[in-house]
């Protein structure tokens, strides 16, 4: 059965970026083997590739933005893993009127803490949030979104 979850398309992003940052592959190789690795709904594949290549394709105006509100740090001292996370969470900000920016970063605080650091949520929350001042959803109103409105998934996890 095919992948339908919009949380393992941003995972496939965040792996795909980080191998292209890391100079292992190029965007298209990355992108072509996250698609044959996952067995992604077509509509879930659609969402991983445009994170893929509108990040790749914008990484430079994102990191502007992020070095903007990570004052006195340079943007490429930040963690690669924290680094992507936030960049796909700047794309969404930016550039999917469709995702409310509660979605966005409650997804990527989520995603951060998994493949992070304990801290880097925290971290990840005030970025975005600064952020999501500046973007196009700072006023964000579900009346006036597009039809489809994500909504953050709840992951279930089992007591040890």
């Amino acid at each position: 059965m095919p992948v339908r979850s919009k949380r393992k398309a941003r995972e496939a992003a965040l792996r795909a970026l980080y191998e292209i940052e890391l100079g292992r592959t190029d965007a298209e190789t990355a992108l072509t083997m996250t698609l044959e690795e996952a067995n992604f709904a077509p509509d879930i594949a659609e969402y991983a590739e445009r994170l893929i290549k509108g990040v790749s394709r914008d990484v430079k105006e994102i990191d502007r933005k992020l070095g903007s509100i990570v004052k006195d740090y340079d943007i490429s001292r930040v963690a690669a893993v924290d680094r992507n996370v936030l960049r796909i969470g700047a794309f969404e900000l930016y550039e999917m009127p469709e995702i409310p920016p509660a979605v966005t970063i409650n997804e990527a605080i989520e995603i951060a803490k998994r493949y992070s650091t304990a801290e880097s949520g925290r971290f990840v929350n005030g970025v975005l949030g600064r952020l999501l001042k500046d973007s196009p959803k700072a006023n964000w109103d579900p009346a006036t979104a597009p039809p489809e409105i994500e909504e953050a998934e709840v992951e279930d996890t089992e007591l040890e």
